[in-house]
């Protein structure tokens, strides 16, 4: 259904590009369904890392290369892992490596730029997980998924505060304890996913048209946007609520003195702002 494009034949299991501010992190061991191992879970860390203080890098976008998106974690060396000796302190090493991936999530939930995943073929297990971490989910008509750690005994420890944040609790349990495979649809159903489109081709003009929405925001204003909407202690306390107001009020008068006199003044000129590009549709040509 798809192909490789002749920049993703590297060694590198991850393929990093940034297009006008847009960075693209690409999964490129195809031959192997872009599993997540240690070695792609470094790789995805360091490139957050690098775009957090690159304030060039206006949004994130994770996509596959290959016949899918992701199928989750890597499992093939388990016998290895299995044999590996307990830590000096008592702790098991397969734990740190689990927590590992988890730790990257919650550095994926926190990176201070939208998060946009492009998916397509299927995203499977951790592979799920990265499509509920980000901002913004968009995906092929074809698209499977399924929470396979059950099935196979194990649970799917890291992605799960993060599935049931996406879906719920109720639809998370049910996907998660039956380890059912379900559509695109359903995904959209129950809000794993925010649009559908019905090929590739449609998926690449979706893809291109959040980018550009993205970027006809002001970015300091999507930043504070996106920490704030984060914030979950008003849930909890009335004082929780006005905390939060307090907080919101003051990141509208910073945002005043910033990037709203562009903005407004843009308006009433009726032109675009200055912050404004397009991405590129042929930058997704092959893909």
């Amino acid at each position: 259904m798809t192909t490789q494009t002749a920049s993703a034949i590297t060694s590198s299991p991850l393929h990093e590009e940034n297009i006008e501010g847009f960075l693209l992190l690409t999964f490129n061991q195809p031959e192997a369904r872009n599993p997540l191992g240690p070695e792609v879970v470094a790789a995805l860390t360091a490139a957050l890392e690098r775009a957090e203080t690159n304030a060039q890098v206006r949004a994130l976008i994770l996509r596959g290369y290959g016949s899918v998106f992701s199928a989750g974690g890597n499992l093939g060396n388990f016998k290895d892992r299995l044999a590996a000796p307990m830590n000096a302190d008592g702790s098991d090493p397969i734990a740190a490596s689990n927590r590992a991936f988890g730790a990257f999530l919650e550095r994926l939930r926190c990176f201070p730029k939208p998060v946009v995943v492009a998916a397509h073929g299927a995203a499977m297990g951790g592979g799920v997980g990265l499509v509920c971490a980000a901002d913004i989910a968009i995906v092929c008509a074809d698209t499977k998924f399924c929470f396979t750690e059950t099935k196979l005994g194990l649970i799917p420890a890291q992605i799960l505060p993060f599935v049931v944040e996406r879906i719920g609790g109720k639809a998370a349990r049910r996907l998660m304890l039956s380890a059912e495979r379900f559509s695109a649809d359903d995904a959209l159903q129950i809000g794993l996913v925010d649009f559908v489109a019905p090929d590739m081709d449609a998926l690449r003009d979706r893809l291109v048209s959040v980018l550009n929405s993205i970027s006809a925001c002001a970015p300091n204003a999507v930043m504070a946007t996106k920490r704030l909407s984060y914030r979950n202690d008003w849930q909890t306390s009335e004082e929780g609520l006005s905390r939060l107001l307090d907080d919101c009020a003051t990141a509208f008068a910073a945002a005043m003195r910033d990037e709203a006199s562009e903005g407004l003044t843009a308006l009433r000129e009726k032109r675009a702002p200055s912050w404004t590009k397009s991405f590129p549709r042929e930058a997704l040509a092959h893909w």
